[in-house]
């Protein structure tokens, strides 16, 4: 999503909280038929559109409202009945569109080779994309009523709830172009979008996947998947195979991918000039009207900390009994505990138990997910994909471990809100910002895993659910802050003009390896094409949220697990804002002020104390 674009590009909102949520790649060879899934663990998509024919008609149903918009041009800056009527048909066709467009990718997620799918996914795309160019000249005439005469016309009644609206766009009114400029920047959405849609079908559907031996001696072809289940294996030397060959996968094209990277970081500063920011990190901020310490505090505070990452991984070293340790030895369990499954109706009712902190009514609205079916069990990742004029749908890929679970709460954390701030808020603000978009998917898991280690008395139980922990805080915030860093670095290399190769790209990425992990980690050298197949780049600075919103949302942990008072209310309240107000602001409803480091210090300090459990358990 162009985030920066306040026009037509807004109407995405939901659909893109869902899919820049989790989404990771399809590795079909792994990926199990559809047709041999029970029903029960498949979206009833029914539910949204009955057959193929009914979405056809609302496709139809809505070109003409688009039209109807475009022809609106040039009246509606005349008078308050005028913007009134615009507004209202415009948020007509946001939520229409949202959800003609989230069917048709579920639909191509059912089964990403089906070319029927992903068609219909390409036809939803290219609405949104006429529809962008067809709304472009809204703003920029809007921006031609005098601003105390429009912020007069806001005492209306049908226009009062469209004041934080104005507001931020007013605020934005230095980035905001003329009319014809508007039209232009949206025509270039679907050419800008070359190169990430180059890199999505090339790492889901193209790649040369290696197949190695397993512990068993069977056959695996190491995708996206079956590697982060490879990492895990206590088989060092399958470990070690499944690293190299997912790693050299991806050598074989790094040219490719430099090149579609730099697209993409070319794309970015291409739509940051054009708005007249400094860079493409400001425009990302101030799309949410963040300030620049949101995301240098972020990388300042855990640069400061690493050497408790060194410790960790030091600690892992020991426990393993290792001369030296590799990048492909960090998600083995520290803890030796017979592996428990899980059906999915038993996770269910460990997460329906482990969030029950948060409130009946919270607990109510995730049970929603569950009956009728909700919730898909298909490809690799997991999202959430939540509409203005349907329940919440989320995509899991659940295999019945602990890991699993907590990804069960995780979703249904972006459920719960997608639905309260939809039930709470009109069609304008029935989203929510994107930086908090993993704050309360965050919260959920972390409650959810602190009630299951609170009714856990057996020491090796308990280290087994500290060390799920830490390795959510190291995954979290240390590589997501380290990600988040080698952003800010290629879109600088972008913006100085500097050749963006696969050589310099990856030389990059070890340095960070370096400077994180100093002396504790051995780094081998196909580490370094990491850089190269991180699906998060082509976002426009998102990987900083994971590691801000974790660290928003362990304080908000604490403070239910507490039981302070008046912390419910104050989530409860976060969660209905919707878009109503700026994130900032919606975190301190919740208690938490993100632009100071205090949130990220005091997550460090819990991963200290975890850490120093760890150490005696062990």
């Amino acid at each position: 999503m162009r985030n920066t674009e306040k026009s037509g590009a807004r109407t995405r909102r939901a659909i893109c909280l869902g899919l820049l949520a989790m989404i990771s790649t399809l590795p079909a060879a792994t990926t199990p038929e559809r047709s041999t899934i029970d029903d029960k663990y498949k979206w009833n998509l029914t539910k949204m559109y009955g057959n193929p024919a009914d979405w056809d008609k609302h496709y139809q149903d809505l070109e003409k409202q688009v039209a109807a918009f475009a022809a609106l041009k040039g009246s509606v800056h005349k008078s308050a009945n005028a913007l009134a009527g615009a507004l209202k048909l415009r948020d007509s066709i946001n939520i229409n569109l949202e959800k003609l467009y989230a069917f048709a990718a579920m639909k191509r997620d059912e089964d990403m080779r089906e070319s029927a799918a992903q068609a219909l996914y390409q036809r939803a795309q290219t609405l949104a994309v006429k529809y962008d160019e067809a709304g472009s000249w809204f703003n920029p005439e809007l921006l031609q009523v005098p601003e105390t005469e429009l912020r007069g016309w806001l005492q209306e009644a049908d226009l009062k709830i469209y004041a934080h609206y104005i507001d931020d766009l007013l605020r934005s009114k230095a980035h905001i172009l003329s009319a014809r400029e508007e039209e232009l920047l949206a025509m270039a959405g679907k050419a800008t979008d070359a190169a990430s849609d180059a890199f999505g079908l090339l790492s889901n559907t193209e790649l040369r996947w290696r197949t190695v031996k397993d512990s068993a001696g069977k056959d695996v072809e190491i995708t996206t998947s079956s590697y982060s289940r490879a990492l895990q294996s206590k088989d060092r030397r399958y470990r070690r195979d499944a690293f190299l060959a997912l790693h050299n996968s991806y050598l074989d094209v790094k040219n490719t991918l430099a090149a579609t990277l730099a697209g993409t970081m070319q794309k970015d500063w291409y739509f940051a000039k054009a708005r007249n920011y400094s860079s493409s990190l400001q425009r990302a901020l101030d799309a949410e009207n963040l300030p620049d310490g949101v995301y240098h505090n972020l990388i300042k505070t855990v640069d400061a900390h690493r050497h408790l990452l060194q410790r960790y991984t030091l600690l892992k070293k020991k426990v393993l009994n290792l001369d030296e340790i590799h990048f492909y030895d960090l998600y083995v369990d520290l803890v030796d505990v017979p592996e428990k499954t899980y059906s999915f109706e038993e996770g269910r009712d460990l997460v329906l138990e482990g969030v029950k902190p948060f409130g009946s009514d919270y607990v109510g609205v995730m049970k929603q997910a569950f009956d009728p079916p909700r919730i898909e069990g298909k490809r690799s990742g997991a999202y959430n994909m939540g509409t203005y004029l349907s329940a919440p749908y989320v995509l899991l890929n659940y295999k019945g471990t602990f890991n699993d679970v907590s990804t069960v709460a995780h979703e249904l954390g972006h459920a719960t809100q997608s639905w309260f701030a939809k039930e709470n808020q009109p069609p304008v603000y029935a989203g929510y910002p994107m930086f908090t978009a993993e704050v309360a998917s965050t919260a959920a898991e972390i409650v959810f895993k602190q009630s299951i280690l609170d009714r856990t008395t057996d020491p090796k139980q308990r280290a087994f659910l500290i060390n799920q922990m830490l390795e959510d805080m190291r995954g979290t915030v240390f590589r997501q802050t380290q990600f988040a860093e080698f952003d800010l670095a290629a879109h600088t290399m972008a913006e100085k003009g500097e050749p963006m190769t696969a050589e310099t790209l990856m030389k990059i990425c070890h340095e960070q390896y370096v400077r994180c992990y100093g002396n504790a980690l051995t780094i081998d050298p196909e580490l370094d094409v990491e850089c190269l197949r991180i699906p998060h780049y082509y976002r426009g600075y998102y990987v900083y949220r994971y590691a801000d919103s974790y660290c928003a949302a362990a304080a908000i942990a604490n403070r239910i697990i507490k039981q302070e008072p008046g912390a419910r209310d104050q989530w409860m309240k976060f969660l209905k804002t919707g878009n109503s107000m700026y994130a900032i602001d919606m975190l301190k409803v919740a208690g938490v002020d993100m632009t100071t480091p205090k949130p990220v210090e005091e997550a460090l300090a819990l991963f200290e104390r975890l850490l120093g459990d760890l150490e005696k358990l062990l």
